[in-house]
């Protein structure tokens, strides 16, 4: 069985079945990779976490059971990113898996910049995000955000016209626990800014 390691909006089941479709998720940790917001060169006009090799750090997502025949539609969506094979070592799994893996992939950036004025944080894109969290739970919800660098001020609050193009199906009460979560975590502000609520 092949699976894809996302740690980012392929965490959400509602926005990675816009690009394959998506079975089950299964939570897992990613060592030796510290994830990031950066700008994007293929978009420009905005930012996404991406993750880049660091010894000691690590990153959570899920695991997808991914068909091959979509590997094409998936590295196209994931253009500004290095499709890598990734060993079972590398992984720590909070749930068992269905079928042993095969191969694990997992996309890692081309490139890294700090967000600005030009590429912000959307907060359209960072709802989808905390949304597949919150599929696993608060906890995983919160640990997303306190292990992500780059948090800067530079974010648009852009929910009533979202810029996101996946951003979609986002209820109220979804809304309403992720702006519970920010304002909790605005202790986090002295070092990397989360967008108040």
């Amino acid at each position: 069985m092949v699976y894809i390691f996302g740690y980012g909006s392929l965490i959400d089941a509602d926005c990675r079945q816009r690009t394959f479709p998506g079975e089950h998720a299964y939570p897992a940790r990613l060592k030796g990779f510290q994830r990031y917001w950066s700008g994007l060169k293929s978009v420009g006009d905005r930012s996404a976490v991406v993750i880049c090799p660091s010894e000691d750090s690590s990153v959570n997502g899920v695991l997808i059971p991914f068909d091959e025949r979509f590997i094409d539609d998936l590295d196209q969506r994931e253009c500004d990113y290095n499709r890598v094979l990734l060993s079972q070592d590398q992984l720590e799994l909070l749930d068992p898996l269905p079928h042993s893996a095969t191969k694990i992939y997992t996309y890692v950036a081309k490139e890294l910049w700090r967000p600005a004025d030009e590429t912000p944080i959307l907060q359209s894109y960072l709802d989808v995000c905390l949304r597949g969290c919150l599929e696993v739970s608060e906890h995983y919800a919160r640990e997303f955000l306190h292990s992500t660098e780059f948090w800067v001020s530079h974010w648009e609050d852009d929910r009533n016209a979202p810029r996101y193009p996946r951003a979609e199906n986002l209820d109220a009460l979804c809304l309403e626990k992720i702006d519970s979560i920010l304002n909790d975590m605005a202790h986090l502000q002295a070092h990397s800014p989360l967008p108040q609520r």
